[in-house]
């Protein structure tokens, strides 16, 4: 990640002056590889800046596609450039990142492999809507569509799943191009935008011209300006008309935070895995609000039996799902817009939902001194008083910590919602220690999504990341004890010893692993099967 101090002297160095332009689009911050170099003064009246090589390198290098940024990010004095010890860990980190901070997250990377090994992390943000900007070497122009040496057509692979890809072919098109990815990446429905590099491009020297205006034909006229206040700060206005109206809340999984699960009006979260009452609100009402969401599959199950009596109103969501389906289903489309008036007496509807709530609240098994992994997570969210930042990996984990935690601020959860990616839960926290220093940051991830990405551990203790991270281990992958034993501070696995080692965890300075035997046969329950409706629901245990 980057922190930005004071600026350098003005140069003409192209790569110089592109870090200065990227460290101020993203508050001085990304993940990225590294070189350790000595720092390089410069004259404020220098028209050119050459790039010298290493003392170790040969009189003609052959690096890969990337080094000369990394040689300019090294000489740089505003900007912190963390190494991650893998690509994937790395776009999952600037991905945590952006989530954490609402600033766009930055990542840095190789061409060919290193580039391919990212692509998880750019579908990632862009099912989640999540504002990046990836930068990758490519080889030199003159090689390209020959097959070279870690040559991989990265604009064809990654345009389904960008808002936006460059390949940059003219080094005097590089300032309008980095103004431009992070306008697009932020404004409008936020996502990742891909900049391509050539190797060429990268060594050569100009004298840049930095008031370029932006260049997107078609699309100029319509392209919002970037807001004053970005709209991941939306939440103050929903809480406020809730507050007026008095309208109950569902949450989906994306949006757990935005509205407090501890208001009264809270119905958690709905769809597979949500609360009876918020799939019972959405199944009986009259009236459906839709702020920003997507329908997704999870959370309509049977499209056509899915809030059946509503007239729904979408608002900044993107209607897809519903829309294919209801082109099929005649009897879905017919359902819409026939709902009864809405009726602003809301209160004996709210006392139908709390009866829901009195009849089946949050339940689960419980086996003696095993310790159930909700236990676990209703504890740390009473020691935490539900402010810790939670990142998950994927798995049953992460429906038990969306369901028992009690989430109560915006941007406090982040977890991978659409692509639903095993190995996400400890490099977003990694890039959420890093954007939010000050909080407590917690990773409450399964034993086995925790070792997709277990080499981060290493760039945890090297740059001292507060990172906490509580396994639910439930013993289903018996290799995690042999990788992770070097690591682990602490194991727990009765009840009685819990809440102990989860405060010890959380009054530890810097890197904290608590693995937290639980029991296996621990299910995730409330579920409405696939394809089904909320009256096929299997409740949790009474």
């Amino acid at each position: 990640m980057f922190d930005i101090k004071p600026i350098l002297p003005a140069t003409k160095c192209t790569l110089n002056r592109t870090c200065t332009e990227l460290a101020s689009f993203s508050n001085g911050e990304c993940c990225s590889y590294k070189h350790h170099l000595p720092a390089q003064s410069v004259s404020p009246t220098a028209t050119s800046v050459s790039i010298p090589n290493p003392p170790w390198a040969p009189q003609k290098p052959s690096f890969p596609a990337y080094m000369e940024i990394h040689e300019a990010l090294a000489r740089s004095s505003m900007i912190r450039n963390v190494l991650p010890r893998h690509e994937q860990g790395g776009i999952f980190e600037a991905d945590g990142y952006a989530r954490a901070s609402g600033r766009p997250g930055v990542y840095l990377t190789s061409p060919g492999l290193g580039a391919t090994n990212i692509i998880s992390g750019i579908a990632d943000t862009n099912f989640d809507s999540i504002p990046i900007v990836a930068i990758t070497g490519q080889v030199p122009r003159g090689l390209m569509g020959t097959d070279a040496f870690q040559e991989v057509p990265l604009i064809d692979i990654t345009r389904p799943i960008t808002k936006f890809n460059y390949l940059v072919l003219d080094v005097e098109d590089i300032p309008r191009i980095v103004k431009e990815a992070f306008l697009l990446a932020t404004s409008g429905q936020p996502g990742p935008v891909l900049i391509d590099m050539p190797k060429d491009i990268q060594k050569e020297l100009m004298v840049p011209n930095w008031n370029k205006p932006i260049m997107l034909p078609g699309n100029a006229s319509r392209l919002p300006k970037l807001p004053e206040r970005p709209t991941w700060k939306k939440f103050e206005e929903l809480r406020w008309f809730v507050g007026l109206t008095g309208i109950p809340v569902a949450s989906t999984l994306m949006g757990l935070g935005i509205f407090p699960c501890t208001d009264d009006l809270s119905l958690h979260m709905l769809g597979m895995h949500g609360t009876i009452q918020a799939n019972y609100a959405v199944d009986r009402s009259d009236l459906l609000l839709a702020f920003g969401v997507r329908f997704d599959d999870r959370v309509t199950g049977k499209v056509e039996a899915f809030a059946r009596n509503a007239t729904i109103l979408a608002l900044e969501g993107i209607n897809r799902i519903l829309e294919k389906n209801a082109a099929k289903q005649p009897t879905a489309e017919n359902k819409r817009g026939k709902g009864t008036k809405f009726n602003d007496k809301v209160s004996a509807w709210i006392e139908e939902i709390d009866e829901q709530k009195e009849k089946h609240p949050p339940s689960y098994r419980t086996f003696g001194e095993a310790i159930p992994p909700q236990y676990a997570i209703q504890l740390l969210d009473e020691l935490t008083n539900g402010n810790a930042i939670i990142c998950t990996g994927v798995g049953q984990h992460q429906m038990w910590a969306a369901q028992y935690y009690k989430h109560k601020n915006p941007r406090h959860w982040l977890s991978s919602s659409g692509l639903g990616a095993m190995g996400f839960g400890l490099p977003a926290a990694m890039g959420a220690a890093l954007a939010k220093p000050d909080a407590i940051v917690v990773d409450i991830d399964g034993d086995g999504s925790f070792m997709m990405n277990i080499q981060e551990l290493a760039t945890i203790r090297v740059e001292n990341l507060p990172v906490k991270i509580m396994q639910l281990n439930n013993q289903h992958r018996g290799m995690v004890y042999q990788f992770q034993y070097e690591y682990r501070d602490a194991r727990v696995t009765k009840k009685a010893e819990l809440r102990e080692a989860i405060e010890k965890m959380l009054k530890t300075p810097g890197p904290y692993l608590l693995d937290v035997t639980v029991t296996h046969q621990a299910q995730v329950l409330q579920l409405i099967p696939d394809g089904g409706t909320f009256k096929d629901a299997i409740k949790g245990a009474q």
